[in-house]
């Protein structure tokens, strides 16, 4: 006996050769930090596992720049329209996130939802190891992983008033982002080409700084057929099928 899903999902293979995708400063408050989700213990081999943030949101503004270049009206990123001011905090082109929502659902809405409506992309998450770390690196893609150390002068004395840091990561890694239900060959589009303006957008923080290249290397559409049963002594075994779908990928860049 055993259970299967059918779906698609979009890979994206990405190379950097520096980006900060912080997650703010850790508890000691001196280095803006990846954040840890393993400590590298007798349960984890292969060293400290790091989540890269930040590619949800890089999707989401490069998708706003593909529907602005072609005039299409769609959610900002904003729940907000004006500061406590009155300043307009959208540009023209865009509604609130979640406006449209039910009666004109725009295709960024569409997609990626709001607080009032589920995503139908999910985003599998991207874990990364040092690729210099002690042992065999299991559960995360390797990268190289450092930190600059870096310090706050006084003006005229030239004391060090704070210390503090920046991790930064290099390598490639592959987001990975699965479809979880059909979408129309526009839809797809728009995602592709919004993927495809990834490297115009800059990723995770000190971008004006040089640093959050974003080289893409392959982009493939993919059909998956996974399939989870118990083996032996309750052991479970999954697999999965996978078909590359070239033709469909050419459709939907033409729809868009």
């Amino acid at each position: 006996m055993h259970v299967s899903r059918k779906f698609k999902r979009i890979k994206v293979e990405i190379r950097t050769p520096i980006a900060k995708p912080c997650n703010g400063q850790i508890s000691s408050g001196k280095i803006n930090n990846l954040l840890l989700i393993g400590n590298g213990g007798e349960d984890e081999k292969g060293g400290k596992k790091y989540l890269v943030k930040g590619l949800r949101g890089l999707l989401n503004h490069s998708m706003m720049e593909i529907a602005q270049q072609k005039g299409v009206e769609i959610c900002h990123s904003s729940s907000k329209e004006k500061t406590k001011s009155g300043e307009s905090l959208l540009p023209e082109g865009f509604h609130t996130n979640g406006a449209c929502y039910p009666e004109n659902e725009c295709i960024r809405h569409r997609l990626m939802g709001s607080i009032n409506k589920r995503s139908v992309l999910r985003f599998k998450p991207v874990i990364v190891v040092a690729e210099n770390g002690k042992g065999k690196a299991t559960g995360g893609q390797k990268v190289h992983i450092a930190t600059e150390n870096r310090s706050s002068l006084m003006k005229e004395t030239k004391k060090g008033i704070q210390d503090f840091g920046d991790r930064y990561i290099a390598g490639k890694f592959t987001l990975v982002i699965e479809l979880l239900r059909e979408i129309t060959r526009e839809e797809l589009g728009f995602v592709l080409k919004s993927i495809l303006y990834f490297p115009e957008m800059g990723f995770g923080g000190g971008v004006s700084n040089g640093a959050g290249d974003v080289i893409l290397e392959n982009l493939t559409l993919q059909e998956v057929v996974r399939t989870r049963t118990i083996g032996r002594r309750g052991k479970i075994i999954e697999e999965e099928k996978e078909k590359n779908l070239w033709k469909e990928m050419e459709e939907g860049l033409a729809a868009w």
